[in-house]
C-alpha cells in the first residue's frame, strides 16, 4: 500500500464569512487522501467561525487571541501541524477556489523526488483561469526596484515568470504555497513584526541561507479571487509594502539601501502631493506620507540604536 505524507491546509481568516465555506467546499474536493485541514481565525467580527464550524466539522479550528496578521495567525496553524507530526503545510488564501484536486499530490510528489526543496508553489489563476497570476517574485532591491521601474516602462510582462516551465525561485507569493516542515522547524516560522506582507520574502532569505531551495511548478492549482479594491497609493497595503521592504532590506545587511529606498518613496510621493494630485486628495497623501515617514524612521532607528536585526528565528 502507498504511503502519503500528511499535509497539513491552513486557511487564515479574518472576517471571511462571505468567502470561506465557497473556499472549503472546493478544497474538501482534493483527492489527496492524507490532509487535514486547519482553519485560522485573526479574531474575526463577522460570523466567520460560525459558518466554519456549523458547515465544516472535518475542519480543526484555532481562534487566535489577537489579530496578528498573515504572520502571527498562519504561524499559529503551522505550529500546531508541526506538533501532530504534519511533513508539509500547505498554506492557502481564503479568497481562492481548488481548480485541480491533484495540484497537492502532484507537488508533494516533486517534494518527494526533491528533498533540498524547502518551499514550493504551482500556478495560480488571478480572478479567472484566463489570467495566471504572477507567484515567481523577487525580494525588495532599491536597485532592482529603480531597473525595474524602467523596464515596466518599456516591457510590462518582462517579470512576469509563472509559465508552463519549472524553475527555481528567489521567492514565492504567500498566496498558495507548500512548505516542507523540516524546513520550517530550521529556520523558523514567519516574523510576526512584519504582520503581512514581504514575509515570503524574509522566509525565502532564511531558507536560502540554510541552503534550502525554493521551487515553482507549472501545476494549475488554485483561482485567487483577489479582491480589486484596497490597493491604492495611500492603502494600508502600500504602507506595510514600504516599511516592510524597508525592514527586510535591513535584516539582510543592507542598510544603505534601505535609507534609499526610505528617501526616494517619501520624495516620490512628496512631489506627488505638490504637483500632481487632485486638491481634495492632498490630506490623504499627507497623512500617508507622515505615517511612512515614521514607520521608515522606526525601522531605520532601530539599526542605528544597534538593535541589529540578527539572522535568527523570528
Amino acid at each position: 500500500m502507498k504511503v502519503y505524507p500528511s499535509v497539513a491546509i491552513i486557511v487564515l481568516t479574518y472576517n471571511s464569512e462571505a468567502i470561506i465555506e465557497r473556499c472549503l467546499r472546493s478544497f474538501l474536493k482534493l483527492s489527496y487522501p492524507n490532509a487535514t485541514f486547519w482553519v485560522v481565525d485573526n479574531v474575526s467580527s463577522d460570523s466567520t467561525v460560525s459558518v466554519v464550524k456549523n458547515n465544516f466539522p472535518q475542519c480543526n479550528v484555532l481562534c487566535a487571541e489577537s489579530n496578528d496578521g498573515y504572520t502571527g495567525g498562519n504561524n499559529l496553524g503551522i505550529a500546531a501541524a508541526l506538533s501532530q507530526g504534519c511533513q508539509y503545510v500547505l498554506v492557502v488564501n481564503p479568497d481562492t477556489v481548488l481548480l485541480n484536486s491533484a495540484f497537492v499530490n502532484d507537488l508533494v510528489i516533486e517534494l518527494e523526488r526533491q528533498p533540498q526543496i524547502g518551499i514550493a508553489g504551482a500556478r495560480v489563476f488571478l480572478r479567472s483561469i484566463d489570467s495566471v497570476q504572477n507567484t515567481v517574485l523577487f525580494p525588495p532591491s532599491f536597485w532592482r526596484n529603480l531597473l525595474h521601474w524602467f523596464r515596466y516602462r518599456w516591457n510590462p510582462n518582462f517579470a512576469q515568470l509563472s509559465g508552463g516551465k519549472t524553475l527555481r525561485a528567489q521567492m514565492l507569493n504567500g498566496v498558495c504555497v507548500l512548505l516542507r516542515s523540516e524546513c520550517m522547524q530550521q529556520i523558523g516560522l514567519f516574523d510576526e513584526s512584519l504582520f503581512m506582507y514581504i514575509e515570503d520574502a524574509d522566509l525565502a532569505y532564511r531558507a536560502k541561507l540554510m541552503s534550502w531551495e525554493i521551487a515553482y511548478f507549472p501545476i494549475d492549482s488554485v483561482i485567487h479571487e483577489q479582491k480589486k479594491e484596497g490597493y491604492s497609493e495611500t492603502s494600508s497595503v502600500a504602507l506595510l509594502l514600504k516599511r516592510n521592504s524597508a525592514h527586510y532590506l535591513i535584516k539582510t545587511d543592507s542598510y544603505l539601501e534601505a535609507l534609499g529606498y526610505a528617501v526616494v518613496s517619501t520624495g516620490l510621493l512628496a512631489l506627488k502631493l505638490f504637483l500632481k494630485i487632485k486638491r481634495a486628495s492632498r490630506s490623504d497623501y499627507a497623512a500617508f506620507i507622515g505615517q511612512l515617514m515614521t514607520d521608515f524612521s522606526r525601522v531605520l532607528i532601530g539599526k542605528t540604536l544597534g538593535r541589529r536585526y540578527a539572522h535568527r528565528q523570528p
